[in-house]
């Protein structure tokens, strides 16, 4: 669906129109970076390269976005949605190279994977990167900036918390709305237009913390469709001590798997392409299970199962897939089980350590 525009658009000033004028040019200078991005991935086997390329592919897209919206031109309405971890390990790592310029560090709160999903992901995706940039500029060196997210019935709260020099108390109050900077260094912009775009759509951005340091937490709207299967509890077992591959070439969604995961005491081994798939069962093997996504596996799949198989006789493999056609006919007598995305992290740990627990009891009786 479109977004549609006004019937009349009212005459621009001067002003406007200069604006206008540089966000248009904004726009263009964005889809000649988009394309070269698109070519330089494109022409990537993987690695480390090919993860700061899809970084910064995602963020000039949502750069792009935002200037097009900017001018007035039609949009199609972003309908995807994402775990909101996954949105925030997005962010976290979008501003990585600016912490660590910094001397900053990026820490995410794992207690809580935020499995619920959410759409106007971009724009909480803007946000996000519009508090986490403050929080970095704000903090001394050396400090923490502390990032998490937590469910609340049909809103996700996204907080992030520096150890700057905190907000005057005076200010608390017009941070948001006033027309001129409020805190030391800054131009007054950010906050107040992330906190429109915030209600916008549905959320609030507040300030829970003015001294030490400085909270903002993000109210957001869960989307009304979850994901199909909705965990009703916690886990049906634990996922601790239990060596788990997760082969998948999103770096947001790897980073979430590898957050949850090992903050419920499992060791995980991250593959983002064939190559590296090859290394891990060749050296860090063996494996209780394994969480996988075809695309990064390329060439043939079959292949690839079997390989896993040889390295770790019955090993459960869980497909981790947004593959409208399912689980292919070449591997579907191998995948044990397969979770569509988006999906929501609870899910992920239910079937996980429901096909975790026998190995798991196996490995403490053999031993």
């Amino acid at each position: 669906m479109k977004r549609s525009g006004p019937t009349s658009v009212p005459p621009r000033s001067d002003g406007d129109s200069d604006l206008a004028g540089a966000l248009h040019e904004v726009s263009n200078a964005l889809t000649v970076v988009l394309g070269w991005l698109d070519a330089a991935s494109d022409r990537m086997a993987g690695g480390s390269a090919r993860e700061a390329v899809d970084v910064a592919r995602t963020h000039a897209l949502l750069g792009h976005r935002i200037a097009r919206a900017a001018i007035g031109a039609e949009l199609e309405r972003d309908t995807e949605q994402k775990s909101a971890g996954t949105v925030l390990a997005a962010a976290a790592l979008g501003v990585t190279p600016r912490a660590d310029v910094r001397g900053v560090r990026v820490e995410i709160d794992a207690s809580d994977p935020g499995h619920a999903l959410i759409r106007d992901m971009g724009e909480a995706l803007q946000i996000l990167t519009n508090l986490l940039l403050n929080a970095i500029d704000f903090s001394p060196e050396g400090s923490v900036v502390k990032v998490a997210v937590r469910d609340i019935s049909s809103k996700i709260v996204f907080s992030v918390a520096d150890q700057g020099p905190g907000i005057d108390p005076m200010r608390v109050e017009t941070l948001l709305t006033a027309p001129a900077s409020t805190r030391r260094g800054g131009a007054g912009v950010g906050l107040r237009h992330s906190a429109a775009l915030a209600k916008k759509h549905g959320g609030e951005l507040r300030i829970a913390r003015s001294q030490p340091g400085a909270c903002f937490e993000l109210h957001w709207p869960v989307a009304e469709a979850r994901s199909s299967v909705r965990p009703s509890r916690a886990p049906s077992a634990p996922v601790r001590g239990a060596r788990v591959l997760v082969v998948e070439d999103d770096a947001a969604v790897r980073s979430l798997v590898e957050l949850a995961l090992e903050a419920r005491g499992a060791q995980v081994v991250l593959a983002a392409n064939r190559d590296e798939f090859l290394r891990a069962l060749e050296s860090q093997g063996p494996f209780h299970a394994a969480l996988v996504d075809l695309s990064p596996l390329g060439g043939s799949v079959g292949d690839a199962f079997d390989r896993m198989h040889v390295a770790c006789p019955n090993i459960p493999i869980i497909l981790i897939s947004g593959v409208a056609s399912g689980v292919p006919d070449e591997v579907h007598d191998r995948v044990t089980a397969w979770v569509r995305k988006p999906f929501e992290m609870g899910e992920v740990l239910d079937v996980l350590s429901a096909h975790l627990t026998p190995r798991l009891s196996a490995v403490s009786v053999s031993a």
